[in-house]
């Protein structure tokens, strides 16, 4: 699987780089907060690597952050097992009744 997710990975990069490539001479205007301002005007390629390093840092802060709440869930999880287990083994070396009257064994039925 990690083969196909490389694959896709590459695919993207070398669609961008051919685009960027085939639009060499061509310049843009960027309205940066405003769409009546007058903008910047910059070249095509360098927009694009701007926008694309922008997009791969945010997936990459997402991920980040998605990695480290699942990492402090598995910890919590992995702890409460653990408590569960503690649990479960003092409740399997509890005794079944109180304490055994003098003069019967523990197997041994009511008197009548």
């Amino acid at each position: 699987m990690w083969f196909v997710r490389l694959l896709v990975i590459l695919a993207i990069n070398l669609a961008v780089i051919f685009f960027a490539v085939a639009n060499l001479g061509v310049t843009v205007t960027l309205h940066w907060w405003s769409p009546d301002s007058a903008g910047t005007r910059v070249n095509l390629m360098l927009a694009l690597l701007v926008a694309y390093v922008l997009g791969f840092l945010t997936f990459f802060v997402v991920s980040a952050v998605r990695e480290l709440r699942l990492r402090r869930k598995c910890t919590r999880l992995t702890r409460q097992l653990e408590k569960m287990r503690e649990e479960l083994d003092a409740l399997r070396m509890a005794p079944l009744e109180g304490a055994v009257p003098p003069g019967r064994t523990p197997g041994e039925g009511p008197k009548a």
